[in-house]
């Protein structure tokens, strides 16, 4: 006889790790530190004639450590905590008994971890019930504080960021510098050569996640055992992270022509690393490779932590001629009955941002500051004739503009790709010796 599957209690915890145990994102926990002192002491909500937060929203992406500020912010304000995730945020009785055991315990914090979550009900997926979660929010009258976490802001219903309710937005970003070093400090507490350049690992993992980057040190010690080397070396490093980044080396073998084929990729690449030198100087390069993965054949590593989000005329129109230069200096080599379909990807980029500075970001100078997504729901046809026209202009002058730089820089363009030839891969400072040190220096042209 099968017995009924125990019902699941709520479990209160404790939290033991604090914000010094974290290690970065400063101004969140600068900011955390502000609400706990909020809702500490509600006496300085008095004179404002306001009710106190009743919670707070983080979100970013995956594995950044939201939850780990969530329970540090917990020990931080010396309060107790219930934690809610997986299929329990689909159970609104579960979600009602959590808050209920919460008043007893008042003060106290309920945790609903990765509330963007999406699971299958009845056959369909289907979202969290957002508005029971804030229905039950609005019920609370003890001093029960929530804290959401999720990967985006956009999947999270209004109804649950109204005032009110989770009261406080904040935007959890990628791991910053010093995380990052310390993820690094921690593999190099396994057997490693004293001569890695931190600094420099630490600049080729911006952007990876504390999954990958653990995952970066159980596969670099991996590596050396299969090797039967000793320690871990600075290559063995750069080689996992860009197995993480780009995906797998592929053999030569495996590819039909792959020499053929790497020698045109090193002048494709060694254009768009010359003129992103030449005209974005101010976004440092990494590395240039040839050598082909599982995810491109080859590619410009750039330092992400030098990419800003708001991008000027002028960088978004550069951008589009080193897109351009690199079948552009394919071209030139081997001539244009040569053309082939690697460059898929550079027109695909360079097209969006094209249309996107003409038709929404306001840059023409023909067609002015408009916005066609606006009104695209009015006029499916409003202003198209005159878009295809600036369209054509634009990608013609940016051509024109990345053939010039191409055959201006060509011996240098030449040097790059023989390098890359020779070795598949280019670091930033060997980059900096070929083409020098450089200033922003060029100038939009005349119709754009």
């Amino acid at each position: 006889m099968t017995g009924k599957k125990a019902k699941e209690t709520p479990k209160l915890h404790r939290s033991k790790i604090g914000f010094d145990d974290i290690v970065g994102h400063k101004q969140i926990k600068e900011r955390l530190k502000s609400i706990i002192n909020i809702i500490k002491n509600p006496s300085k909500l008095r004179r404002f004639d306001i009710l106190p937060p009743k919670g707070l929203l983080l979100y970013g992406p995956i594995s950044v450590g939201k939850s780990m500020l969530a329970k540090a912010f917990a020990k931080e304000a010396g309060m107790p905590y219930y934690e809610i995730s997986g299929s329990k945020l689909f159970e609104i009785t579960y979600i009602k008994e959590v808050y209920d055991k919460a008043k007893k315990h008042a003060p106290c914090i309920v945790l609903l971890e990765d509330i963007d979550v999406k699971g299958l009900l009845q056959g369909a997926i289907a979202n969290v019930s957002f508005s029971d979660i804030a229905k039950v929010l609005e019920s609370i009258d003890a001093m029960v504080f929530t804290i959401a976490t999720a990967e985006s802001l956009e999947d999270v219903d209004p109804v649950l960021t109204a005032p009110q309710k989770l009261d406080f937005l904040l935007e959890v970003s990628k791991l910053d510098k010093d995380a990052r070093k310390y993820f690094i400090e921690k593999i190099l507490q396994k057997p490693h050569d004293p001569k890695i350049n931190v600094e420099r690992i630490v600049r080729y993992i911006t952007g990876m996640s504390a999954m990958e980057l653990e995952r970066l040190g159980r596969m670099a010690a991996l590596s050396v055992i299969e090797q039967d080397k000793k320690e871990i070396t600075e290559e063995i490093l750069i080689e996992q992270i860009n197995i993480i980044k780009y995906g797998h080396k592929i053999e030569k073998e495996m590819v039909k022509n792959l020499e053929e084929e790497m020698k045109m990729t090193a002048y494709h690449e060694a254009a768009h690393a010359v003129l992103s030198s030449i005209l974005v100087p101010q976004i440092k390069i990494e590395q240039v490779t040839i050598a082909p993965r599982s995810k491109m054949l080859g590619f410009v590593s750039y330092n992400a932590e030098d990419q800003v989000s708001n991008v000027t005329k002028e960088e978004l129109f550069f951008d589009v001629c080193i897109l351009l230069s690199g079948r552009l200096a394919k071209i030139k080599k081997a001539g244009e009955e040569q053309m082939d379909s690697g460059a898929v990807n550079d027109l695909s980029q360079a097209s969006l941002q094209v249309y996107a500075a003409i038709s929404n970001l306001g840059m023409d100078k023909e067609l002015g500051f408009i916005n066609i997504e606006s009104v695209t729901a009015l006029d499916n046809y409003f202003l198209s004739q005159q878009i295809e026209k600036r369209f054509l202009f634009w990608i013609n002058e940016a051509k024109a503009y990345a053939e010039k730089l191409v055959d201006h820089y060509w011996n240098k363009i030449e040097a790059v790709a023989q390098k890359l030839i020779e070795q598949e891969i280019v670091e930033s400072d060997e980059l900096i010796k070929i083409v020098g040190k450089r200033k922003r220096a060029h100038k939009l042209p005349e119709g754009i």
